[in-house]
């Protein structure tokens, strides 16, 4: 029996065995919610011991954490020192567990003690999660202070660098916090990562499973499909490696279920940890099976050729709520991303899990990267944290298989020698950790001899196009340069990264017209180019930064989305969904009556991977319909689930309903099988079908 047979055969045998889930799991207290807080524009704080259970000032006042005072009133441009304490009171359960505290993020340098013992500090990175254990400090007996000292100024010692970066320094704890209590053996953290092989009947499962304690332990590992159905499960022993203790599971996945952005199927990663047979701990971690290539000016996703869309969002642009933002707020924006037709977006800046999460369950495709932004980030001495950012990034986000590329750095000047040690530094620390995602950087120096860009160091070519703002110019600009950056990386794939409309040079035509304008140009210029696989619209909403030409306090911003401030759509949000959409054009006609039903036809014409953007196979895709009489009443209605619709392709649907008088109009819209709208067309009585 072949190898590969055996392993499927060994793979399909293990999973008709169960095995019963047992072992606690992490106790998890939030400690999100009221804190005491006040600032310290003097740094008296440390001198006065703030950080001590019996220190008493008026000047604390109760605040909600998640927290930014940047968006107080009065507080907008406060960029200083501030504190934050809170007590918890004792739990008799809490005794014999291994304990820690754990902030998803605190923008930016932060130290935090507890019962007035220093714990830990992080500093130089306000949007990564960081911890600190607990177990010599907490006391079970009575009331614990925490005390959170926090540093938003602008720094030479932090990425982002100085004033180097183009949205807001919001400060405070703006992620969550909160108490883990664990079994002093324990599973401290699953990587897994599955991908297909070339034939997509099967996918090699490689996950690392780590361990805290001493005693003599082994993992048994469980994965279960979407469904929910065991499909395998293995005993493996915990060895020392590299000064860790770890078990590393490789196993075959037989007919996986391949995520996909209109399909995108999730697999659950259970661990347990054994002691004398007996499990006493276990966690869970979510997985993805797919396969993201860059080759041949095409994104390749479980090897279909696909050339994609997407639009950036700007998080913590909100005036009311700021870098805080709840993820509930975060699911809002994210869902309109997805009915704008949104597949691929990229993030400045770290984000929190409920991001990912999201773009992992719902299909949107994530490049996530440090927030080294700009050329002065050249000017620091940050290898330390940019191996340390890399490092917090890609171990939180390694499981989302929504994250196809980690981000090495944005618009650094990419020509300048220092920006190819930078890059080819990042390149290297990323690919230690994570050598199976690609890698890139987003690029606006690409106009002039893009040969010596530090994009050559990366798996595809990011660039910036800002023709007809920042840099001036024409349409025809955007063209030749296109050409230029295709004849100089030929074995590449290239993204636009961003591209839109900054209505902050006076010089330059503005409006939501213009900006319509622009997208629709520009979208035209790259469906045309062979090289493009991919293309960003920078951005989703109007954002507040500290760079802001527009507005002042919380609400000094740059205007440059297709929705403002508060998520209200401009124009150009329907221009985007439409431009956006895998169906180049859906035309109802004129509705004909035969008998007792009524008919009409329905064209619809996908776009194409030649000449179009974006283009990839519609499966599953539903359409549906609803006719009204001419009083606005709803008569008649219908779906069905569409056979697949390659790129390219031209299909009539007819569709019927029972027949009734006064017929006016008729809407038909498509769906995604997520259930995200696609795109929608009509026909109206005294419109003769426009």
């Amino acid at each position: 029996m072949p190898l590969r047979s055996f392993l499927l055969f060994v793979v399909t045998a293990a999973s008709l065995f169960i095995y019963p889930s047992a072992g606690s799991q992490d106790e998890i207290f939030s400690l999100s919610g009221e804190w005491r807080f006040a600032l310290d524009p003097d740094d008296r704080g440390m001198s006065e011991q703030w950080f001590t259970p019996n220190f008493r000032r008026r000047i604390w006042r109760a605040v909600a954490v998640p927290h930014t005072w940047q968006v107080e009133p009065g507080l907008e441009n406060y960029f200083g020192i501030a504190w934050y304490q809170k007590r918890v009171e004792p739990h008799p359960a809490w005794e014999g567990k291994r304990m820690q505290i754990e902030f998803d993020a605190v923008y930016r340098d932060v130290q935090v003690w507890i019962n007035g013992i220093l714990v830990g500090e992080h500093k130089g990175s306000g949007w990564t999660p960081f911890s600190f254990p607990l177990e010599n400090v907490w006391n079970l007996n009575r009331d614990n202070l925490i005390a959170v000292r926090v540093d938003n100024r602008f720094s030479k010692n932090a990425i982002p660098y100085e004033r180097s970066f183009d949205w807001p320094a919001d400060g405070g704890i703006i992620r969550n916090v909160r108490l883990r209590l664990s079994p002093l053996d324990s599973i401290e953290s699953i990587y897994a990562d599955a991908s297909p092989d070339d034939n997509l009947d099967a996918a090699l499962l490689e996950a690392r499973v780590k361990v805290n304690g001493f005693s003599d332990v082994q993992v048994r590992a469980s994965v279960y499909n979407p469904g929910g159905r065991q499909v395998y499960a293995g005993l493996f022993p915990v060895t020392q490696r590299d000064g860790a203790r770890e078990a590393r599971i490789v196993a075959v996945l037989a007919r996986p279920q391949l995520w996909h952005f209109d399909d995108p199927n999730l697999y659950r990663f259970q661990a347990e940890l054994l002691q004398d047979g007996k499990a006493v701990h276990s966690k869970e971690a979510v997985f993805g099976v797919r396969k993201v290539e860059m080759k041949d000016g095409f994104y390749w996703l479980n090897g279909e050729p696909m050339r994609l869309m997407g639009v950036e969002w700007m998080p913590g642009s909100d005036p009311r709520y700021g870098m805080a933002e709840d993820p509930r707020i975060m699911r809002e924006i994210l869902t309109d991303m997805k009915n704008l037709n949104c597949l691929l977006t990229r993030f400045h800046w770290q984000q929190d899990d409920a991001v990912f999460e999201f773009c992992d369950r719902e299909g949107i495709l994530v490049q996530e990267e440090i927030p080294a932004w700009g050329g002065k980030t050249m000017e620091g001495q940050l290898d330390d944290l940019q191996r340390s950012q890399t490092w917090e990034m890609i171990q939180d986000h390694f499981n989302s298989p929504s994250i196809y590329a980690w981000g090495l750095c944005n618009e650094i000047g990419g020509q300048n020698p220092k920006a190819h040690d930078f890059v080819r530094k990042g390149a290297a620390i990323a690919r230690a950790l994570d050598p199976s995602r690609l890698l890139t950087w987003a690029s606006n120096s690409l106009q002039t001899t893009p040969e010596k860009d530090a994009s050559s160091l990366v798996d595809f070519v990011e660039w910036n196009d800002y023709w007809e703002s920042w840099y001036k110019g024409t349409l025809a600009d955007v063209e030749a340069n296109l050409q230029s950056i295709r004849n100089v990386f030929p074995q590449k794939s290239l993204v636009i990264s961003e591209y839109g409309l900054c209505e902050c040079n006076p010089g330059n035509p503005s409006g939501d017209e213009r900006r319509i304008e622009i997208l629709k140009t520009h979208t035209d210029a790259y469906r045309r180019s062979g090289a493009v696989a991919g293309a960003i619209f920078f951005d989703y909403n109007d954002y507040r930064t500290h760079m802001g030409d527009k507005g002042q306090g919380s609400f000094q911003q740059r205007v440059h989305g297709v929705v403002d401030l508060f998520g209200q759509r401009k124009p150009s949000w329907e221009a985007l969904r439409r431009e956006a959409s895998p169906i180049r054009s859906l035309r109802v006609e004129k509705p004909d009556t035969l008998g007792e039903k009524t008919y009409t036809d329905v064209e619809i014409v996908t776009r194409s991977l030649e000449n179009d953007l974006p283009a990839y196979t519609l499966r599953d895709y539903l359409l549906t319909w609803i006719a009204y009489n001419d009083l606005g009443q709803p008569i008649g209605t219908g779906k069905r689930v569409m056979t697949e619709l390659p790129p390219g392709t031209q299909r009539i649907e007819t569709i019927e309903w029972p027949a009734f008088e006064n017929l006016a109009r008729v809407e038909v819209k498509i769906f995604r099988p997520t259930g995200y709208s696609v795109l929608d067309a009509k026909w109206e009585k005294d419109n003769a079908g426009k």
